[in-house]
């Protein structure tokens, strides 16, 4: 008896997903990356320390900051797309440049 629903053609964009998303994983370093959420058109990758997000982020290419200055404690958000996917890094809350 099978007890996980057999896959539909409708179902590639999550398997895509899935794969780049290993994939990301496997070029900055599975030991950096604490949780991976993925749906079929985003995933966003938990570095074990914050302090490495900004690191791992341009390591993907991903040079967007959204910073959440509110949360506590505050955080900055990276954002880009890579293969078609919209990827999202945490890291700690930058020091942004006043203008």
């Amino acid at each position: 008896m099978r007890t996980t629903p057999l896959l539909t053609e409708n179902d590639d964009g999550l398997l895509r997903a899935i794969e780049h998303a290993g994939a990301s994983v496997s070029e900055v370093g599975a030991h950096r990356i604490e949780v991976v959420t993925i749906t079929r058109n985003r995933m966003c990758l938990h570095p074990i320390h914050l302090a490495e997000g900004e690191a791992i982020a341009r390591s993907l290419g991903l040079d967007l900051p959204l910073d959440h200055r509110m949360f506590v404690p505050g955080n900055t958000l990276w954002t880009g797309e890579r293969d078609g996917l919209e990827v999202q890094v945490r890291s700690v809350l930058r020091q942004a440049v006043a203008r």
